[in-house]
């Protein structure tokens, strides 16, 4: 059998300094970093022993690759016969000659860029060596009216890239009502044709879903969700096979709000759109 897990890690961490992200407000302390090591290490040895098929998505609270242990970790899951495939979302602000070594068949790198952190030609220069390297990759960035104009320059930067031609998608900021204009629309839907996608709220109470078959939202002490959403647990996957966690019956919630959950609505067919990858968000 062949699964997904959304991997959410226990460290709550990031060098970035965003306004709009929880995770930016936590400081780093030795205990948390080698708690969080230990549980990344039990879940890598866990996919090591299984006999099923994963898919793999790492989606840390804040950034997660300028630690060692979970480069190691994905250098290793990536060569596993079983790992179909491992998304890590990162904003790339780490050392990345380590990709070098990657499996690159099966590594995507969902790459976020942040406009008050770092500057247009050092993430240019990130994404430059990735596309060198021939490392599979999206860049997105959240459409918050500041960001305007560094989403248009990054996209015509993007041009440049010899190998590739990543996919730019735009999260949109639903943290105000009404944020966004019709012009607005029109502007980054230009530069995101899939933006509108990503704006809307979908209605899916009651909806099927492959959350709860086939694909499962898991915190970093083997405690398995549907989704990052519904947070009811339907066990452990360190002491409970995950066949045994299943749950057909639709959503319980009104309302899908995020890639990671919607993208998994079956009615939508969004594999369709995000066909190269609809965990990496790669058209």
């Amino acid at each position: 059998m062949e699964y997904t897990i959304y991997y959410r890690n226990y460290l709550r961490y990031c060098n970035y300094k965003c306004t709009y992200c929880p995770f930016s407000k936590y400081k780093l302390n030795n205990n948390d970093l080698e708690k969080d090591k230990i549980y990344f290490r039990k879940f890598t040895d866990f996919l090591k022993k299984s006999t099923d098929k994963f898919r793999i998505f790492i989606a840390p609270r804040g950034e997660v690759l300028n630690f060692d242990y979970y480069k190691s970790g994905i250098l290793m899951l990536a060569n596993l016969d079983n790992i179909m495939e491992i998304v890590v979302q990162t904003n790339l602000s780490g050392e990345l000659k380590w990709l070098e070594n990657v499996n690159k068949d099966k590594v995507i790198l969902w790459t976020t860029y942040h406009p008050d952190e770092t500057g247009l030609e050092d993430f240019y220069k990130n994404i430059e060596f990735l596309d060198r390297e021939n490392i599979k990759f999206s860049v997105g960035t959240v459409g918050v009216h500041e960001n305007f104009d560094m989403i248009f320059r990054l996209k015509e930067k993007m041009k440049l890239l010899k190998n590739t031609s990543p996919y730019l998608w735009i999260n949109a900021y639903k943290d105000e009502k009404n944020y966004y204009s019709e012009r607005d629309i029109k502007l980054l839907t230009e530069a995101d044709p899939f933006f509108e996608i990503n704006l809307k709220n979908y209605i899916s109470g009651g909806c099927e879903c492959r959350t709860g078959e086939n694909v499962f939202w898991m915190e970093y002490n083997g405690i398995i969700h549907r989704c990052w959403q519904d947070r009811k647990n339907l066990g452990n996957i360190f002491k409970e096979n995950i066949k045994d966690m299943k749950v057909s019956d639709g959503c319980r919630y009104s309302r899908c709000t995020c890639y990671i959950g919607y993208t998994n609505m079956k009615e939508l067919n969004l594999g369709m759109i995000y066909k190269k990858s609809l965990l990496g968000r790669m058209i």
